[in-house]
């Protein structure tokens, strides 16, 4: 038997008894097109350890594996440091700071988290393309989760889809919101004659963001948010719109002199790990630039011993 995070292993069911590999690979094991093409470039079907044909009728007890194929990052590896903060086989989770790009663009083709992990990788001996299951703007701190396989990637991309990945961020807002709880059910569309910011807008894609209010002072709230749809800027766009933008965000209200970058944090991750079928749920708390920020909102408080009451997102209003 092959033994290897790229193998995908199943146990012909009696039900299917009778049936051929590929109506179990594209039924029951979700083998689509994309990945059967991967498999074929380099991979192959094996049925009880022997490579064998999709169209061959199987028995109940019977073993199939998958043995998919992955193509090289083409990717820049680059010796930059990461806060990894979960990782095995399948997939990793990173703590990214705020002022890193996730992958390159026009304006960044350096220094970004994405070049930073195909150094990891190649560390690691895995020949394997960068695949951000979600992404975060540059100056957005926090976690995001990547997978190392491209079946891995597939089933988180269709839990994020479906709800089921759960994303939850602390931010710091201007004002006080007047309601505890509440939902920003606002679509979000592009800018006209702008590359970068979006804007609430009847015409454009749904988006909806719950949040909790945990705190406020001085004039500012600090808030969990989870997205319930995952729109470029949303949280930014969203609570802008409501008229309470994120403190420090130069595109949708004003830079912070307090603040090199947005008071905006991914700060939670919950999800289903796609081989072991264990729930996870990962959290780091709010960078020390955020809190330090918030000790400025809190008028008189005494920063005590350096550490936040907030650290944890957990509410105290």
């Amino acid at each position: 038997m092959i033994d290897h995070p790229r193998v995908l292993t199943t146990v012909v069911e009696e039900q299917e008894d009778g049936l051929m590999v590929k109506e179990i690979v594209s039924g029951r094991m979700g083998i689509n097109r994309g990945l059967l093409r991967r498999m074929k470039q380099g991979g192959g079907v094996f049925l009880n350890g022997q490579r064998d044909f999709l169209t061959r009728r199987v028995r109940a007890g019977d073993v199939i594996q998958i043995v998919l194929f992955d193509e090289k990052t083409a990717l820049l590896p680059e010796d930059l440091p990461l806060k990894i903060v979960f990782e095995d086989d399948y997939l990793l989770v990173v703590d990214k700071p705020a002022g890193m790009p996730v992958h390159p663009t026009g304006a960044y083709r350096e220094g970004t988290l994405a070049n930073a992990l195909a150094h990891h990788w190649a560390v690691q001996g895995l020949e394997a393309k960068v695949r951000l299951v979600h992404r975060l703007d540059k100056d957005t701190s926090g976690l995001i989760l990547v997978a190392k396989d491209p079946y891995t990637l597939r089933e988180l991309v269709q839990q994020l889809s479906r709800r089921e990945l759960v994303r939850e961020y602390l931010t710091i807002v201007h004002g006080r919101l007047p309601e505890k709880r509440g939902v920003i059910d606002a679509p979000i569309g592009r800018v006209v004659d702008h590359g970068v910011m979006r804007r609430a807008d009847p015409q454009g894609k749904a988006a909806k963001t719950v949040y909790e209010v945990l705190r406020c002072a001085g004039d500012a709230t600090l808030v969990r948010a989870r997205l319930e749809s995952g729109r470029t800027h949303q949280i930014r766009v969203h609570f802008a719109h409501i008229g309470h933008p994120v403190v420090g965000d130069p595109l949708y209200s004003q830079a912070s002199p307090y603040l090199s970058r947005q008071a905006l944090h991914a700060w939670r991750l919950e999800f289903v790990h796609p081989r072991t079928k264990m729930r996870h749920v990962i959290s780091c708390p709010m960078p020390q630039e955020m809190l330090s920020l918030w000790r400025r909102f809190r008028e008189g408080e005494s920063a005590g011993d350096g550490k936040s009451d907030v650290e944890d997102g957990s509410a105290r209003c």
